[in-house]
């Protein structure tokens, strides 16, 4: 399934829609965003900050942001950037992954994809043009 975000506000709001948040008995909710530079992954994740309230920053730097949530039994939110880590160790990755308390949406998982769990949803989004973006997903 995919669909064309035409503005910031649209890719915002689509997170809302592929958000069917289920906790799981094992294991955290994991969202993998894949696209280009400039693609729309962040602009995506800021869309929660209506749902939680909360400021969402890009975690580039830091690689792991944390947030404190309260939603439908998750306790916390990871927004996890991977684009310049090709090795997850001393990450405590593993760790967060586990804990079915986690929201997890992660950025250019394909630089560790032997690391993201076979239950993860892949988003991915396609640059077209200044405004508008293609992002496909499965449901």
């Amino acid at each position: 399934m995919h669909q064309i975000s035409n503005s910031e506000k649209e890719t915002k709001d689509l997170v809302k829609k592929i958000l069917n948040i289920s906790s799981s008995k094992n294991h955290a909710a994991v969202y993998v965003l894949e696209g280009e530079l400039g693609a729309g992954k962040t602009t995506f994740v800021k869309g929660l900050e209506d749902i939680f309230g909360i400021q969402i920053k890009s975690p580039t730097f830091n690689i792991i942001k944390r947030y404190n949530i309260d939603y439908k039994g998750f306790k916390n939110l990871y927004h996890i950037d991977f684009y310049r880590v090709n090795n997850v160790e001393g990450l405590d990755f593993e760790d967060i992954l586990k804990n079915k308390e986690n929201l997890i949406f992660i950025e250019w998982g394909s630089n560790v994809k032997e690391h993201i769990p076979k239950f993860a949803k892949w988003i991915y989004f396609e640059y077209l043009d200044k405004d508008r973006r293609k992002i496909s997903y499965n449901t």
